[in-house]
């Protein structure tokens, strides 16, 4: 058994930071990607599919990018119903259903399709990598799927069931077509599916109608797994399997990550998923091993994963320079993986690593106006790095949906009577016979109804010292840790209690494993999960800092401020805030994260007190 998220339904976040935040996104961000995604012709490609016109516009996964935009607009309408918003996915959806009737067999990526017909599925001579085909008909049943439990409207879920009854048909042992998808997501969607009509008695008639056989979608995504590194019937277009598909190895046998972060990333959150439904111990082995490598040894301090610019992807262990790739996608993948990965195994760890690329990587990926959004996210800039209004691989921001659109079912999660609270943010999560609200203060209240005793599980985060739980008159409640949750009971009526740690509004310096190279000798500044950033206007133009060894930090509002060995002033802001007041190039606009310490001990000294972690708190030895 694994642990249940709640839908997006059922939580409403309630919290000064996020509420504001999560509002931007829905009233500046969304109608401003839809719009740019139209001007680019990615609906009219679907137009000119239905008319056969044999015309393509933007990249051959514009399908995929438009779809994932879909879907995050979906859940938000579950959030919280607009009509507005409700009229504007029935015209685009409208417009790929039509598509999708006039293909006969429901396949439906535009670019194949108008363009290269003849090597669907990457067949032919053709290449499934640069083709998205399998990408852009996962991302379709993903939005189908949110659709539907946002509106109870099944017009695109018959485009997805018709083009996943496809899929099924061709793709798959011998003698159907040995193929891989070139860009992970169709796996974690053929899971999705499968779950939606297992869990949705009301679509039974649909299901009848409409052909579907939902073991099979849950036989699709496991097959996609057992075919990794069986070339046999399929001519490879590519010649570094690794990079594009994590395809160099049958995947029960993978233990480190390599290549291209984002499909490693979203092919590992699949594998979860998967896992979740089969239990198969030997993927949940591979999982570890592959997380063990991406959280304890390719994971920059800010949540960022994929150092290499050449290949978007992992390098070696340890290679974390400080001007790496760190593409925004990748953070969000890394984050989907670390939520499927808790359901699996129920540590605090997956949702340190999630909180730490949430409030960083991600935030920072997003400009403070909420229109301009940075591609990587590097932790050195000599200050020419802006964010763009928009790119010709436009895939951060319909990324950005998906993951804001979801947040909420990341805070919590459920196991028969086992409750977890996994992110400290303001909001309500209603389940079925209690109810638990979170206000910004750290207060929980749970309400239980039916009578059932529960035991909740509250996540200790990693930068908490002196941890602990009190009650509504400020008494210790005792409890026991466990996989690094607290553990309590929570009986019939209503219980109060807060958390408290003794460091919650501290800055503290963090240092790494002395084997990245890049960062010996130097120290790096959060607060809570929040890293700090020096930025040349703040500065004199000049963020390189040199910290002395008892260098003391005090806060300034939202900043960070003290004095560096040599006596001159400096001020730190929240890294996510960075490259937001100056738009050209020049000192004023560089940046810096990692600053130098002196009088570091020893990388034997610092190994041994780091641990087998990536990252711990610097306190200098006397």
């Amino acid at each position: 058994m694994s642990l249940q998220r709640p839908s997006v339904r059922d939580v409403t976040i309630r919290d000064r930071f996020w509420t504001p935040y999560l509002d931007r996104i829905v009233r500046v961000m969304m109608p401003n990607v839809f719009d740019r995604l139209e001007q680019d012709g990615y609906l009219q490609n679907f137009a000119d599919l239905s008319a056969g016109v044999s015309r393509h516009q933007g990249p051959p996964f514009s399908d995929g990018l438009l779809l994932e935009s879909i879907r995050g607009a979906s859940d938000f309408l579950a959030v919280r119903y607009d009509p507005e918003l409700d009229a504007w996915l029935d015209r685009l959806i409208g417009v790929i259903a039509k598509a999708s009737e006039t293909t006969g067999d429901g396949y439906i990526s535009t670019y194949t399709a108008t363009r290269h017909p003849e090597n669907r599925w990457g067949t032919n001579d053709g290449d499934i990598v640069l083709s998205h085909d399998l990408y852009n008909h996962g991302a379709l049943i993903e939005a189908a799927v949110s659709h539907y439990l946002a509106t109870g409207k099944t017009a695109l879920l018959t485009a997805a069931v018709r083009a996943a009854n496809t899929i099924c048909r061709e793709i798959g042992p011998a003698p159907k077509q040995n193929v891989v998808p070139g860009h992970s997501l169709p796996e974690e969607a053929f899971v999705k599916l499968y779950r939606l009509f297992r869990d949705r008695r009301e679509l039974d008639g649909f299901a009848r109608e409409n052909g579907v056989e939902r073991e099979a979608y849950l036989a699709m995504a496991r097959f996609w797994y057992a075919a990794r590194g069986d070339h046999r019937g399929r001519v490879l277009s590519h010649s570094f399997p690794s990079y594009f598909s994590q395809d160099h190895l049958p995947f029960v046998k993978q233990k480190y990550a390599v290549g291209h972060a984002v499909r490693a990333g979203l092919c590992y959150t699949g594998a979860a998923a998967l896992t979740a439904e089969d239990g198969d111990p030997a993927m949940r082995g591979a999982l570890r091993s592959l997380w063990r490598d991406v959280y304890r040894r390719k994971m920059h301090v800010s949540g960022g994963i994929g150092a290499r610019h050449d290949i978007e992807g992992f390098d070696e262990a340890y290679f974390l320079p400080n001007r790496a790739y760190l593409e925004t996608c990748a953070a969000i993948a890394f984050a989907f993986w670390a939520g499927e990965m808790n359901r699996l195994d129920a540590r605090s760890e997956y949702y340190d690593a999630f909180e730490r690329s949430l409030c960083n990587n991600i935030l920072a990926s997003i400009s403070e106006d909420g229109k301009k959004y940075f591609y990587q996210n590097p932790l050195e800039s000599n200050g020419k790095r802006h964010r763009w209004e928009w790119h010709s691989c436009p895939c951060c921001p319909p990324m950005l949906l998906k993951f804001f659109s979801s947040l909420g079912t990341y805070l919590y999660s459920a196991e028969g009577e086992d409750l977890y609270l996994h992110l400290f943010i303001g909001s309500e999560w209603r389940g079925d016979g209690f109810s638990l609200t979170q206000s910004d203060g750290r207060e929980i209240t749970v309400r239980v109804t039916d009578g059932k005793a529960r035991r909740l599980h509250v996540r200790v985060p990693e930068y908490a010292r002196n941890f602990r739980l009190v009650g509504k008159d400020g008494r210790p409640i005792v409890c026991r840790t466990v996989r690094g949750y607290a553990v309590l009971p929570v009986e019939n009526g209503e219980t109060v209690l807060r958390v408290l740690y003794d460091n919650e509004i501290t800055p503290r310096r963090v240092f790494a494993d002395p084997r990245v190279a890049a960062d010996r000798d130097f120290v790096c500044v959060m607060e809570g999960p929040y890293l700090y950033c020096a930025e040349g206007i703040d500065n004199a133009g000049d963020p390189k800092l040199v910290f002395g060894k008892d260098v003391t930090l005090e806060r300034d509002g939202d900043a960070i401020v003290g004095r560096c060995a040599d006596g001159r002033p400096f001020r730190l802001i929240p890294y996510y805030r960075w490259a937001n007041r100056t738009a050209e190039d020049g000192p004023d606009a560089a940046m810096q994260v990692w600053f130098r310490q002196r009088g570091m001990e020893g990388p034997e000294v610092l190994a041994k007190r780091v641990g087998d972690r990536l990252y711990a708190d610097y306190t200098p030895e006397t």
